[in-house]
């Protein structure tokens, strides 16, 4: 074949090369079992061996564990690595411990040091490890403290890892191919400004694995069905260029707080996530992401960042443009822009609408952005639908986000934002406040069938309102937690959840004028999880309550009010308690007496062994005929 045959010609000019280039350097030979001029393994000939000599090693296959401490060329005579194979005599020990400086190693088989090495490399410079298969190692080449050297063109297969570098820079690792490794492919820690070039890692946990290793370039490779493909940690100033990441079951490429980074014309389709920045003050170009569950995410969760990066409409998701903007003003877009994902940093009065957004991690981010719009838009299969962090005076209206993995709607530290009017269904959850967000509404929006919660409040959001809002399908309906207080829950609908409203260490809020039904638990205040904190002054009036089991109150809440004018949740003429009812017809407040016919019952409630409601509500009875008043009716006819 045409490729074995430059593969012949290319080994045969390197000899040439080598042995040209040493002519006054000696030439030894090994061979199997030995011969006439020729040394029976590899240990004796580099014992025998000066300085910049050449050891030829015949076809065969060798059982020891070699230490190189001087500067030689160890070349296989046939250039079919297969043909040539070096098994560890113990296991625990490198194949090759390669302790000089300029030593060649080219053309072997090296297996067996299933507790060590193929080839180490301990503390040396300016090696050149070439045109090896390796197998059953622990690890097929280890660079420790070393430098300036040259990996090039070798198979590392059915290994715990591949190439592993620490605390090694300026290394060239070209052409290099990890197969089938259980871990990494290639990994780096604490090594700069090495490159890494055109190198394959197929079918390991991780193809190419870099932490605190700055400045390193990775160029023209591919990392395909791995669990991992490309990821870097701590690693920031980067290049990553023209690689290929495919069919990886997590991340195609992943940056976390590798900032100053730049990711130009890399290929990342059918992962999970195709590029994933948890980084800042990247820049991208030209990356093309499709048919992954997630093209398009960037969120600085794990590592502190403002997320200040340059990402041009060059990059795109299913062959639509992101747009990431930074910095703007007074900007619309909308469906004339085919914007596959859009995100807004650090911006003002924008305005987002009529866009249909797909697989991505948020199809909406806004981020430190104000006074903006988003309206109208249609978000499906994302991990997260719409994404607001220490935002203010946004609306969210009409937005309706379908099947996402996460939540639909995440206000993290926002202030006087509006969500109204949006529809969520299928997901994780629907409308999450976190981090501490305060006097925001959340207003008529319906959430149903989500796996979670329908509506959360946490980490002290406070002093929110929500109100006519329909939740139905999710374990809980409204989940309050985290010191989450001073919150108004107004004239909601919450059915067909386990816990219509469930609060943890919650207290000072306000629930009044809600209908909970059909739900297993309706109203559930409970201990704090974490402090063991009441839910306690919460204030309860004026809902209506048919559940399997209406309440579960642990903590010292009001469950009415003084009794006032107004017309309450089941028509009656004056606000006061709650209507307690019950799915088979026989709750409380459909048996309770009424004498006086003002709608509140004539005894209290126990709701709990502490806790009453004192002015329960009740329906007005219908007035029964009388046999006399029909028979007077019959008189007038």
């Amino acid at each position: 074949m045409k490729w074995k045959r430059i593969l012949v010609l290319t080994v045969v000019f390197v000899l040439f090369i080598l042995i040209s280039n040493s002519a006054s350097a000696a030439t030894l030979y090994v061979k199997e079992g030995g011969g006439t001029g020729e040394y029976g393994n590899l240990q004796e000939a580099i014992n025998a061996a000066s300085e910049g000599d050449v050891i030829l090693v015949k076809e065969g296959r060798y059982s020891e564990n070699v230490l190189v401490n001087k500067s030689l060329d160890i070349i296989a005579k046939n250039p079919y690595p297969n043909k040539t194979v070096i098994t560890a005599l113990d296991p625990e020990h490198p194949v090759f411990h390669v302790v000089s400086d300029s030593v060649n190693i080219s053309g072997f088989t090296l297996k067996g040091a299933a507790s060590a090495y193929g080839i180490y490399l301990d503390g040396v410079s300016e090696n050149n490890i070439s045109n090896n298969h390796f197998s059953g190692n622990w690890r097929s080449i280890v660079l420790r403290d070393s430098h300036q050297n040259s990996l090039e063109n070798n198979c590392l297969s059915n290994s715990d890892n591949g190439i592993w570098l620490e605390s090694s820079g300026q290394n060239s690792i070209k052409d290099n191919k990890a197969d089938s490794n259980h871990h990494y492919g290639f990994y780096l820690n604490a090594s700069e400004n090495n490159t890494l070039q055109n190198n394959c890692a197929f079918k390991g946990a991780i193809g190419i694995y870099m932490e605190n290793s700055s400045s390193c370039r990775i160029l023209d490779s591919e990392t395909s069905n791995n669990f991992y493909g490309i990821y870097l940690i701590d690693s920031g100033e980067s290049l990553l260029e023209n690689n290929t990441a495919n069919s990886n079951e997590m991340y195609g490429i992943y940056l976390g707080n590798s900032n100053g980074s730049t990711l130009e014309g890399n290929i990342a389709n059918s992962n999970k996530w195709g590029i994933y920045l948890d980084s800042s003050f990247n820049v991208l170009k030209n990356n093309t992401m499709s048919c992954n569950s997630r093209n398009f995410g960037a969120y600085t969760y794990h590592y502190t960042g403002e997320m200040n990066n340059t990402i041009d409409t060059s990059n795109t998701v299913d062959g639509k443009s992101i747009y990431y903007l930074v910095g703007v003003s007074n900007q619309t877009l909308d469906s004339d822009w085919d914007a596959g994902v859009v995100y807004c940093i650090n911006c003002e009065n924008i305005t987002i609408k009529d866009l249909f957004l797909e697989n991505s991690t948020f199809g909406i981010f806004l981020y430190n952005t104000q006074n903006s719009l988003l309206e109208e838009n249609n978000i499906l299969n994302s991990e997260h639908g719409i994404y607001l962090g220490n935002c203010s005076l946004t609306t969210l209206r009409n937005n309706d986000v379908n099947s996402s993995e996460g939540d639909a709607f995440i206000l993290s530290s926002c202030r006087n934002c509006l969500v109204e009017n949006n529809n969520a269904s299928n997901n994780m959850a629907g409308i999450w406040l976190c981090d501490s967000s305060k006097n925001n509404v959340l207003k008529e929006n319906t959430v149903t069938s989500s796996s979670w919660c329908s509506i959360d409040l946490g980490d002290i959001s406070c002093n929110n309102t929500l109100e006519g809002n329909t939740l139905s399908g999710a374990y809980e309906g409204i989940y309050l937690y985290g010191t989450s207080e001073e919150n108004i829950l107004n004239n909601n609908t919450i059915t067909a959840s386990f816990y219509g409203l469930f609060t943890e260490g919650c207290g000072n809020n306000t629930i009044s004028g809600n209908r909970i039904s059909e739900n297993d638990v309706g109203i559930s205040f409970n201990l704090n999880w974490t402090d063991g904190a009441n839910s306690n002054y919460n204030t309860v009036y004026n809902n209506y309550l048919n559940n399997s089991k209406n309440v579960e109150d642990y903590g010292k809440n009001t469950w009415n009010i003084s009794k006032a004018e107004g017309e309450n949740i089941v028509g009656g003429p004056y606000l006061g308690g709650n209507f307690w009812a019950s799915p088979k017809g026989d709750g409380f407040s459909e048996t309770a007496s009424d004498e006086d016919g003002d709608m509140i019952a004539d005894l209290s409630y126990d709701v709990t062994e502490t806790n009453y409601d004192y002015l329960l509500l009740v329906f007005e009875k219908p007035v029964e005929k009388t046999k006399t008043d029909g028979n007077k009716c019959n008189k007038t006819e």
